[in-house]
């Protein structure tokens, strides 16, 4: 597959403040400090966002949260454009996880593992918000540029679960 669609390397520093800098534009809501980067590496995720489980049992207004990061998206950035239009995703899954209680979000992480359905349901409808927001082409650009780094098997279940850059673009979901 061809690995060189990459936009400028980023430290693990500039990845922090490209997150900040989302979070204070579309997400006022989730407090800054609520929020933690973790590094993961694996050939198939590229971004998470999870709660931090130790804090899961703490009322809603205490709990934190993980945008985690594979590294190898550090070492080959999407364009930021793409970058900005994922986190928006993903800082989308932290305000789900702080409306929801823990028992909520247990029974939620328990049949998103379990359901593929459940799984499409809602990663599609996490993209739809994004696309409200008109980062539409930024998402598009995101999958694309993934897309190049998984194989073929891991390429056919992102375009089951998530929309696709073909999907966006003609807004047929």
């Amino acid at each position: 597959m061809a690995q060189n669609n990459c936009a400028q390397p980023l430290s693990l520093e500039e990845f922090g403040q490209f997150v900040e800098n989302v979070r204070s534009q579309y997400f006022s809501d989730i407090p800054k400090e609520h929020l933690g980067i973790k590094s993961f590496r694996s050939e198939a995720y590229f971004l998470q966002a999870q709660p931090y489980l130790k804090t899961l049992i703490n009322r809603r207004q205490n709990r934190r949260y993980n945008v985690q990061i594979n590294l190898r998206l550090l070492e080959c950035p999407p364009t930021p454009e793409g970058l900005e239009a994922i986190l928006v995703h993903e800082l989308e899954h932290v305000r789900d996880y702080m409306g929801w209680s823990s028992g909520h979000i247990a029974l939620h992480g328990g049949k998103y593992a379990l359901s593929c359905g459940v799984k499409v349901k809602y990663e599609r409808a996490t993209d739809a918000k994004v696309l409200e927001l008109g980062l539409g082409e930024g998402l598009a650009q995101y999958r694309e540029w993934v897309y190049q780094w998984l194989s073929p098997k891991d390429l056919a279940k992102k375009r089951l679960i998530y929309l696709t850059p073909e999907e966006i673009r003609g807004q047929t979901f």
